[in-house]
């Protein structure tokens, strides 16, 4: 058996304080019961072992105990800085135990130290239905008939026990091996359950067509009350109701479906159901289903289709027909869907003026349509798009040849007529003529040779002027043509909204001739029209915001331009045509399309045949051409994901900034800043109370400078020897003055205060 440890002393005197002093040597096997109501100090000494521990108790309780020198023992530490009483030294030492494994087994007069693991075949207490087991940490074993079923009790239970607990039951009465305090707590769990369940009340369900479910159920708490049980069979104080009144546990509503939960006996719950179906009846006039809601971003008419949609074919089991005004096409829900999601008949009419949606429905229809409509207008982050449109032509063409002609008349007789005729031979493949009735075809590098002018060749011709008897060009020119077109439009707009600019010329160009008189009389002049034509740059952008940092972008540009106007052929003109879906970008990072677009060499040689092929000779019969075009096109997007107004204030004042400096670099133009100013005074917060406070300040400031300067008026500077007069005593002297006819000689002096712009006696203290 156990031997004495850290003893504590005892003592006879009912609540009196016992040190370790007193306890008169108590030896090994010695101990001095201590009386209930005494207190003493726990003297065990820290991390204390199992038997120091054995032996404290022993020695002041006189139990006897078997110790197994093979049961598993830790170190344990009890502080107490108050003195306890025998109960709460028992406390102390069975919850020592427990942290260590360990609890105690009743044999005999002997109390066995055993392990938890296999609590549940000791013999342990055994606490009847009608008693309580003890507040501590020793394991005991608890009866408790149940009321309502055991087995869901049970279950219950077993989660909530500790780990070496357990919970059976057999048929109404549950067993409960535990220790004492949480054998306690579980007794409290099933009390409260089996008073819930006296009077076997059932959960019972009611969905409202038409009345508020929230003002339902609280007429029914104001009418019937919540039945609160105290105890078997009795209904709380002051409840005012006798047994036979109907009374329920409790009334939950399901926004959602709009339906009343109703926890309550059958037999009551009949008579709430008689009035709850007395107050959920349509009003007359449509009142309780005709709903206006103002929608604050979204678009009513979106919203709208949106809704009838959703409602396409709904009615529930008192209700028929689906929202009217819709399309019934793919993406609309199923009738059965419907059916199941609302239980009436859907009508959403939109208002554009007033931004608003007209709703008939019932109040649990209007609910969950109410969530959808809450989700569909949310504020949709705006999206700020730089567009750099850079575009790179270069043409370079290179060409070279010679052109001539002899001609000359000489006498032809026809009919015994002699006339002059014109004889006629010319080579041109370089296009170049070599009459040269136009000095302006000489551009590049041009020499010829012309000789004496025929007579009578213009005439005969139909020309201007008369053409040289011969004539030999030769030119040769290169054309560098290098185009560098950039473009940055910029775009505003919200999610998933697309955002389209367009700039650009309308130009006029040549069309088809026309003889207005149809060739008759003076129709033979025939009138050339006009058509235009839009030469613009085209950008759509529609960002999709995937989070705060990230953006797709479904990018359309076309891009059209006049390369060249021929009076014969019309205009010549390009196009450049991109178009991008579902490219992802970052906020604030450039995204760059496009690159090298086409890229053309061409060579061509016209002669004439047979002497263009004759070496070095060949050179004056032909022409050669030479064209190398390259197009580069590049587009770079920048976007800006704007989640508050300051994100749009920093891009405007950068904007303003790139807009100042290019006028003082490239134009004579002065600076002026077209800044917004921002009235505080409509604002709240930390700003608009430092503005205010600023504004006090200033005008303070403006008042003292105001009092300075009154008060360096009011001084008067007189001789040495007088004190200053006040204004009032000076134009009393004054007027006296003037009224006398000899004034004397102190009256003539000057006043220092002018008389145009009087002042008060006293200044002015703000």
């Amino acid at each position: 058996s156990g031997g004495a440890g850290g003893g504590t002393g005892g003592g006879t005197g009912g609540g009196a304080e016992l040190s370790g002093d007193e306890t008169g040597g108590v030896g090994h096997n010695s101990c001095r019961k201590q009386p209930r109501g005494a207190k003493f100090r726990i003297t065990l000494p820290k991390e204390a072992e199992l038997q120091d521990l054995v032996n404290w108790m022993m020695s002041i309780s006189c139990q006897k105990f078997i110790l197994d020198l093979k049961a598993r023992a830790g170190k344990v530490t009890v502080l107490s800085p108050e003195p306890v009483t025998i109960d709460e030294a028992y406390a102390a030492f069975y919850a020592a135990l427990q942290t260590m494994g360990l609890t105690v087994e009743p044999s005999g007069e002997y109390f066995k130290i055993v392990e938890t693991a296999d609590v549940k075949g000791r013999t342990l207490p055994v606490y009847g239905p009608g008693s309580r087991a003890p507040n501590n940490d020793r394991y005991v074993t608890q009866l408790y008939r149940a009321k309502g079923e055991s087995k869901d009790v049970v279950d219950l239970l077993n989660k909530l026990k500790t780990k070496q607990g357990s919970v059976d039951s057999v048929g109404d009465l549950v067993i409960f091996t535990d220790t004492g305090a949480s054998v306690r707590r579980l007794l409290r769990i099933v009390r409260q359950i089996d008073e819930s369940s006296t009077r076997l009340e059932k959960i019972f369900f009611f969905q409202l067509q038409y009345a508020d479910p929230e003002e339902t159920a609280e007429m029914i708490r104001e009418i019937f009350g919540e039945n609160e049980v105290k105890a078997k069979g009795t209904k709380s104080k002051g409840s005012g109701k006798g047994d036979d009144d109907p009374s329920f546990s409790r009334v939950i509503v399901d926004d959602r479906t709009g339906t009343l939960i109703i926890v309550a006996p059958e037999a009551d719950y009949e008579v709430i159901r008689r009035l709850v179906e007395r107050l959920d009846v349509p009003l007359a006039g449509g009142g309780g289903r005709i709903h206006v809601v103002k929608l604050r971003n979204a678009d009513p008419e979106e919203v709208a289709s949106v809704l009838q949609q959703l409602g396409q074919g709904g009615g529930g089991a008192r209700g028929g027909g689906g929202a009217r005004g819709g399309n019934n096409q793919g993406n609309a829900a199923p009738a059965s869907q419907s059916a199941e999601l609302f239980s009436g008949e859907i009508k959403v009419t939109a208002d554009p003026a007033t931004r608003s949606l007209v709703i008939l429905a019932s109040q649990s229809d209007f609910k969950a349509l109410k969530t959808v409509i809450d989700a569909l207008d949310a504020e949709r982050k705006q999206v700020y798009i730089e567009v750099y449109l850079l575009e790179l032509s270069i043409n370079k063409r290179l060409s070279g040849g010679a052109s001539g002609h002899f001609g000359a008349t000489f006498p032809v007789t026809v009919d015994g007529q002699t006339n002059d005729a014109l004889g006629f031979v010319a080579s041109s493949p370089s296009g170049q003529n070599s009459v040269l009735l136009d000095t302006s075809i000489l551009n590049g590098l041009a020499a010829g040779v012309l000789g004496p002018q025929v007579q009578g060749s213009g005439q005969f011709l139909g020309l201007g002027q008369d053409i040289p008897a011969f004539g030999v060009i030769i030119q040769a020119a290169q054309e560098n043509t290098d185009v560098n077109l950039v473009a940055e439009p910029h775009l505003y707009t919200a999610d998933n909204q697309e955002a389209s600019i367009e700039v650009g010329r309308n130009v006029p160009t040549q069309g088809a001739l026309a003889f207005p008189g149809g060739g008759q009389g003076g129709g033979l002049v025939p009138v050339q029209s006009v058509q235009r034509q839009d030469v613009t740059l085209k950008v759509k952008v529609t960002p999709h915001v995937n989070d705060s940092t990230n953006v797709t972008l479904d990018i359309e540009m076309e891009n059209n331009d006049i390369e060249s106007q021929s009076p014969t052929l019309g205009v010549t003109t390009t196009k450049r045509r991109l178009k991008l879906d579902k490219v992802l970008g970052r906020d604030g990072q450039p995204i760059v399309l496009g690159g090298l677009v086409q890229e053309v060499e061409r060579e061509s040689t016209s002669q004439v045949p047979g002497l263009g092929g004759i070496p070095l000779l060949g050179w004056l019969f032909k022409r050669k051409l030479k064209q190398k075009e390259k197009i580069n096109l590049m587009m770079v997007l920048v976007p800006h994901i704007l989640e508050t107004p300051d994100d749009a204030r920093r891009i405007h004042k950068r904007r303003m900034e790139e807009r100042l400096e290019f006028l003082e670099r490239e134009t004579s133009f002065k600076r002026r800043d077209l800044s917004t100013n921002v009235n505080y005074r409509k604002k709240s917060g930390l700003l608009a109370t430092v503005n205010r406070e600023a504004e006090r300040m200033g005008l303070e400031e403006e008042l003292n400078r105001e009092a300075e300067l009154e008060l360096q008026q009011e001084q008067i500077t007189g001789e040495l020897g007088l004190s200053p007069q006040l204004y009032e005593e000076e134009e009393e002297e004054e007027a006296s003055s003037s009224t006398s006819t000899s004034p004397p000689a102190s009256s003539t002096k000057p006043s220092t205060r002018p008389a145009s712009k009087p002042r008060p006696s006293t200044p002015r203290v703000p």
